[in-house]
Order: structure tokens, then C-alpha cells, then sequence
């Protein structure tokens, strides 16, 4: 069902987007996918540079990895930003006074801006023959959790995307969910503050965070097999 599948990963070269890019070839997808300064390879796939902050030139490399594709089977939006390191650490931060306008207008910038964009240019090539979108969210954006403002709600905006767009695109045969991860092993957990993510695995019922290949194992299911589930966010976080 899977094979030859095409596919466009934003930010495929993130922690998270390396994992996804690297599945859905493994399972036979056709895979296309965006960098920015860290640029990457996936043997077999191709990479396109592209700024996100830029909202003309997120929707012109959907068409052209539709273009290269010679088609577009799924969106997956993987791309994103932390901002100030400094507010993920523990103390007296004041995360909500520590976030600059500056700082604000990046994070929605590339986390809202950019999928909304993306969604829109992929929604136009999907619409003949349906397809899939799957965003990479944050248990930030859906639960209670000490995470600095800006990133909460840009995760937050993506959460209401998916539930907006599900019922816009429905009918054209385009399911849209997002995948909304809790620590992992690697990435931003690499910023908080030691005390907060002991914090965080105390009160995890698994007592250990999650790896990436976890998250893109959902994330490749659906968009390579999903027929059915839509308009959803689903927070893998081993039972937080």
C-alpha cells in the first residue's frame, strides 16, 4: 500500500523529520523534504532548501516537490523552532517576560505561518485525488505543561489547523492529524533543565522518554496507510 507512495517532509532535517524521512523510504515511499541551515541527506530522497519564515516560498516548494515527485500523496510537517534556549531551563526564568516580540513573530512564523502555507499549496495539488497531512505538534499545545508561551501556542494553533482543515478537506477525500510527542530522547528535550525533566519522567507512566523512531512510526502510518482517522491529535507521551 505503502509503495511508491510520494511524500514531502518539512524540516527532514530535524530530529524528529530525519527519523520520518528515513521510515517512509524504508517502506517504500517516494520522499521529498526541506532543510535550512542544517542540511542533511537521506539516501534516495530529495532535499530542497527552503526558508519557512518566507510564505511564498513554503507554498513554491510544495509545488515543486510535487513537481519532482510528479505528484503529492502526503504532507508531513516535521519543521519547527525552540527560540530562546534559556527559557526551557529551570529557577526563576520568567518565561513569559523572557519572550521578545521578535521571538513571537518567529515561532508563529515558522510553526502556524509556514504549515498554513504548506497546507494551503498542498491542499490545491491533493485536491483531484485526496491525500494525506500529517502535522508534528507538541503535547505542549494540548496539555498543562510549564512550556514557554510562544511555543505552547504555536503548537496550540496547529492543534485547531487540524481540526479546521479536516472538515474543510474532507470532502475532497484529505485527512489531516497531527502527531503530538511528549519528551524524547534527543531534540528540544536536550534543552530543559534537569530538574524539570526528572519532573517530567517521575509523573510518566512509562518512566523513560520516547525516541523518534517511536513518534515517526505513527507519523509514517498515517501517512502511508490511514484511510479513515481525521481531524485528530494524538499525544504520544508514555502515559504523562
Amino acid at each position: 500500500m505503502a509503495k511508491g507512495k510520494r511524500c514531502l517532509v518539512l524540516g527532514g532535517s530535524g530530529y524528529v523529520g530525519g527519523h520520518v524521512c528515513q521510515l517512509l523510504l524504508e517502506r517504500g515511499a517516494r520522499v521529498a523534504f526541506t532543510f535550512w541551515r542544517n542540511e542533511a541527506r537521506h539516501s534516495g530522497a530529495l532535499g530542497l532548501r527552503v526558508d519557512l519564515r518566507d510564505f511564498a516560498a513554503t507554498e513554491e516548494v510544495v509545488a515543486q516537490a510535487t513537481d519532482r515527485l510528479g505528484g503529492l500523496d502526503a504532507l508531513i510537517q516535521c519543521a519547527g523552532t525552540a527560540g530562546d534556549p534559556a527559557l526551557y531551563q529551570g529557577g526563576d526564568v520568567d518565561k513569559l517576560q523572557g519572550i521578545s516580540e521578535a521571538g513571537w513573530d518567529e515561532m508563529m512564523a515558522i510553526t502556524a505561518k509556514s504549515t498554513f502555507a504548506a497546507c494551503r499549496a498542498a491542499a490545491r495539488v491533493m485536491a483531484q485525488r485526496g491525500g494525506q497531512i500529517v502535522l508534528v505538534g507538541s503535547m505542549d499545545g494540548v496539555k498543562t505543561v510549564p512550556a514557554p508561551i510562544h511555543y505552547a501556542a504555536g503548537k496550540g494553533a496547529l492543534r485547531a489547523m487540524v481540526q479546521a482543515l479536516a472538515k474543510e478537506l474532507g470532502p475532497k477525500g484529505i485527512l489531516v492529524n497531527m502527531v503530538a510527542p511528549g519528551i524524547l530522547d534527543g531534540g528540544l528535550a536536550k534543552l530543559l533543565a534537569d530538574e524539570l525533566l526528572q519532573e517530567y519522567l517521575k509523573h510518566s507512566s512509562l518512566k523513560r522518554t520516547g525516541t523518534a523512531r517511536e513518534i515517526a512510526e505513527l507519523v509514517a502510518w498515517l501517512a502511508l496507510e490511514n484511510s479513515y482517522l481525521s481531524g485528530q491529535s494524538i499525544v504520544l507521551d508514555g502515559g504523562l
